[in-house]
């Protein structure tokens, strides 16, 4: 997970990954473990750990950025803790989906994202001693390990891709949400004013609402099919 966080800012993932975290019933803070050691893990998805070394890292990673922008205190680090600890299953879940549903990433696509990124670039193009030297002390990873990584955010945002293209809105589920629209706008006339001034702009946000109220429901069919089958495993430790 690199800048997982980031990763939600797109409005219709930020709904569904949200939607899916909240089904999933997860509730706690402070420091989970199944086993000490390397191979420590805070969760398990479908067998698979999510291990307590990356969650501290994650954590470390967006508690930098938290410091820079906010007061920081106790509760600051445990809501931390909860959000990047749900982001990971969210993000392990999702990525698992996309292989049983034959989604993949070629490492040609690895390599493209890798060469373009603006973070490996020297100002004449790629730098293959500033990417391994980023990963390394920035990302705390080796290039093998950032690479596996980045795979699995792919894998993760083709399969949240592909329900918001399953997420076919039928007219009258249309006309419900635009009467529910409707409802909302008759108690601010100004913003509903300044809506129907374009009528484009309107049906295409009516259109993208309704998109994203049914990949909702498609996300929540999908995690509660996933609970039912007990395969998300959380470790805690009061």
């Amino acid at each position: 997970m690199i800048s997982i966080l980031n990763k939600y800012k797109n409005p219709i993932l930020i709904i569904t990954i949200l939607f899916f975290v909240g089904s999933l019933g997860f509730v706690g803070a402070g420091v989970f473990m199944e086993e000490y050691g390397p191979n420590a893990a805070v969760a398990k998805v479908d067998g698979e750990p999510i291990k307590y070394k990356d969650f501290l890292r994650n954590v470390e990673l967006v508690s930098q950025e938290a410091r820079n922008q906010e007061d920081y205190t106790e509760d600051t680090e445990k809501a931390i803790r909860q959000q990047v600890l749900q982001a990971m299953i969210t993000q392990e879940t999702m990525a698992q989906a996309a292989e049983k549903f034959g989604i993949g990433v070629s490492d040609l696509e690895i390599g493209y994202e890798i060469k373009n990124s603006p973070a490996f670039n020297d100002g004449n193009g790629f730098n293959k001693n500033a990417y391994i030297w980023v990963v390394r002390n920035q990302f705390h990873l080796n290039p093998a390990e950032y690479e596996a990584q980045l795979k699995k955010e792919k894998l993760a945002s083709k399969f949240q891709n592909t329900l918001i293209l399953a997420a076919k809105v039928t007219p009258q589920e249309e006309k419900l949400l635009k009467e529910e629209t409707d409802k909302v706008f008759a108690s601010d006339k100004e913003a509903a004013k300044k809506l129907s001034s374009d009528a484009d702009t309107a049906q295409a946000a009516l259109q993208l609402a309704a998109i994203q109220v049914k990949a909702q429901d498609l996300l929540k069919s999908y995690s509660d099919k996933i609970n039912g089958e007990n395969k998300i495993k959380l470790f805690y430790k009061d």
